[in-house]
């Protein structure tokens, strides 16, 4: 067997699960049931939430350590399905350890979803979100056009690589001073509380805040209380960027709101 591919299979496997949002004993569990397979005398596999570590002894090989810094996590719950499967299929003798390496490849340089069905996504969120908590037809194509801000703000900030925290901050600062220069400026009546809450939906950190819980319930807490950490620091980027929104709005508007 290759047992430094076999390492590498494993380590690009949590990193594609890690960087997809997946939670820590998943990744954990994926990865050991990999280098398992190898049937050596010492697999261990050490997985946090910004890295990834792995170890592979025997007497027969040399020792194969290796560790893969994750510095982006998202959310592509597809991704942690496709990488669930192959995991599967390897391990059952279904596909060989070359095929499942070259399909993990795959599966990281190509993305699942093309970048217009994701803005798409997050203008219906905005919208369905809106009407959700009660706002009316105003209301929700008023959230439209602030979802069409926010996506387009997105899309010039995305070249500059900010961090999570500067990134959600500017994107809802921007998109809340819009709706809010409109509805000041020409006086709409209208739910502005609600309009914002759809607005701020595929930003809040739902996703990191139940990862926190589950690996926390799961003995991992290390990666649980930096998951939390994680959910606490884009909740205030959030807040911070409404507000500032708000607040620019406001004065834009002779605080007419």
């Amino acid at each position: 067997m290759e047992y430094r591919k076999l390492a590498d299979t494993a380590m690009l496997a949590g990193t594609i699960m890690m960087q997809s949002g997946a939670e820590t004993y998943r990744v954990e569990d994926t990865m050991q049931r990999i280098l398992d397979t190898s049937e050596v005398e010492t697999t261990e596999v050490l997985v946090l939430s910004t890295a990834l570590m792995l170890t592979v002894d025997d007497p027969s090989i040399s020792t194969i350590s290796k560790m893969q810094r994750i510095t982006s996590r998202d959310t592509n719950i597809g991704n942690i399905c496709e990488v669930n499967q192959l995991s599967r299929q390897y391990c059952g003798g279904e596909i060989s350890l070359d095929e499942m390496y070259e399909k993990l490849k795959m599966l990281k340089e190509h993305k699942r979803y093309p970048g217009g069905l994701c803005h798409i996504g997050t203008l219906l969120t905005v919208v369905m979100f809106t009407l959700l908590l009660g706002g009316n037809v105003t209301d929700a194509l008023l959230s439209a056009v602030s979802a069409v801000v926010l996506v387009v703000f997105q899309i010039l900030v995305a070249k500059l690589r900010l961090n999570q925290f500067m990134y959600h901050m500017a994107s809802l600062a921007f998109a809340t001073f819009f709706v809010t220069t409109i509805v000041g400026g020409f006086s709409i009546p209208c739910n502005l509380e609600l309009i914002i809450a759809g607005t701020a939906m595929p930003s809040l950190p739902g996703v990191a805040i139940t990862n926190a819980i589950r690996d926390t319930l799961y003995g991992d807490y290390i990666s649980g209380s930096a998951r939390v950490m994680e959910a606490f620091v884009r909740a205030v980027s959030c807040a911070v960027g409404i507000g500032a929104g708000l607040y620019l709005g406001s004065l834009l508007t002779g605080g007419v709101l």
